[in-house]
């Protein structure tokens, strides 16, 4: 099960950690409202950090593009940092990679976010 903590990192961007097994249930759930969380704030950027996901399924992959469709549509950004090769490749396979601006460091993507 994945666990994930979301928490402000400036004014511009929340931060979402994720960890463990991104897969349909909690872990994708939590994710989900987490980034709402973030849009209703008042913070539609979203910087995803992956560097502790164990595995990405297909529910994991489509809360990922279905948040960066609400993201856009408030005029927000959602990148990923870190992701670990084998979600990379999951992605890259599934032809989303391509979609999200990814970083290898949070201060990177958060150095990217312009508001």
């Amino acid at each position: 099960m994945g666990d994930l903590m979301g928490q402000p990192a400036n004014n511009s961007a929340k931060v979402i950690i994720l960890e463990g097994a991104m897969r349909a249930g909690t872990a994708v759930d939590s994710f989900r409202l987490k980034v709402e969380e973030g849009i209703r704030s008042g913070q539609p950027h979203i910087v995803v950090e992956m560097s502790k996901v164990t595995s990405l399924d297909s529910s994991g992959i489509g809360v990922l593009v279905r948040s960066l469709t609400q993201v856009k549509q408030q005029g927000g950004s959602l990148k990923l940092v870190a992701v670990p090769h084998a979600a990379s490749q999951t992605l890259k396979i599934t032809g989303v990679l391509r979609l999200f601006e990814v970083f290898p460091k949070l201060d990177d993507a958060l150095n990217s976010v312009v508001t």
